[in-house]
């Protein structure tokens, strides 16, 4: 069941030009960016989250932490729980995209209402 909630309008349609460029509804977006803000918080120092919360989140005050955390020794235990049970998509230009599966296997394609479909099977479907 949902519940409404009151966000600042700013928010919202940065929300909505996200959502659109990753084919999400504006609701699936906002999920999306609480769970990875839930994610990171989980891994940051109090002392980063608490000086992220002080300032307005800029770029850089969020590169600094996440350098932080992710130097030295902490990066390979940063990086493998991250990755943990995770499918990760990355940018591969052209409105394509980049699926990485867990055993490092990588397939580029597009994301069709919601679903990925690589690129063999998009040229399938159109034919």
């Amino acid at each position: 069941m949902g519940t409404s909630l009151k966000l600042a309008d700013d928010l919202v349609n940065e929300a909505r030009r996200e959502a659109e460029a990753a084919d999400r509804s504006l609701t699936s977006q906002i999920e999306h960016w609480a769970r990875l803000g839930r994610s990171v918080e989980n891994v940051l120092r109090h002392e980063d989250v608490v000086a992220l919360k002080r300032r307005a989140p800029t770029r850089r005050a969020l590169l600094v932490a996440l350098r932080r955390i992710a130097s030295g020794s902490e990066q390979t235990a940063l990086s493998a729980r991250l990755k943990e049970g995770r499918v990760v998509y990355q940018d591969a230009g052209e409105g394509r995209v980049e699926r990485i599966e867990r055993d490092g296997t990588r397939t580029v394609g597009r994301f069709v209402n919601r679903r990925f479909v690589s690129e063999p099977e998009q040229a399938t479907r159109g034919r």
